[in-house]
């Protein structure tokens, strides 16, 4: 098994903290049963130019995870990326986020502050990248990211009923 930097390992072991209003991560959780079995043509249309656009669903989605406070602040990022080294601090970041999100068992044990900086990364992604969010949807990224959402949800409200969440 790969040794997962120093920085990834620091994030890791952070505590969750969401203190924004938790309907709305409620409302982003109400995606995965449509994320779960979705088709090419629930994600994406394509145009006779070969050209393309996302549905409403999906721009609902990354709507609502802006919503919920579920993408990484800019500053907050560029401060993550510069515990790095130098110059490739963003590919090392992207290596080790898709080494987190294909690993099943790496993924169960992540923390909102590692899924806020992935969901960031995925996002910002499509600006450079277009067409990378249908590709997160074929390798099962954004459903592995709201399963561990989900998993997160339920194990605050397992361990308190009051708001550690919070």
């Amino acid at each position: 098994m790969r040794t997962l930097t120093l920085q990834l390992k620091e994030i890791l072991a952070q505590e969750n903290y969401y203190s924004d209003d938790i309907s709305k991560y409620c409302y982003v959780l109400s995606f995965l049963p449509k994320f779960e079995n979705i088709k090419e043509e629930d994600y994406i249309i394509y145009y006779d130019n070969h050209s393309f656009e996302y549905t409403a669903l999906v721009y609902d989605f990354i709507n609502s995870l802006f919503e919920a406070s579920l993408v990484e602040d800019v500053d907050k990022m560029l401060e993550f990326l510069q515990k790095f080294p130098a110059s490739c601090a963003y590919k090392i970041w992207m290596r080790e986020m898709n080494y987190v999100l294909a690993n099943q068992e790496l993924m169960q044990n992540t923390n909102l502050c590692f899924l806020k900086k992935a969901i960031f990364s995925l996002v910002r992604l499509e600006n450079n990248m277009p067409g990378s969010w249908g590709i997160d949807f074929e390798l099962g990224n954004w459903v592995s990211i709201l399963k561990q959402l989900k998993r997160i949800y339920s194990q605050h409200l397992t361990k308190s009923q009051t708001t550690q969440f919070n």
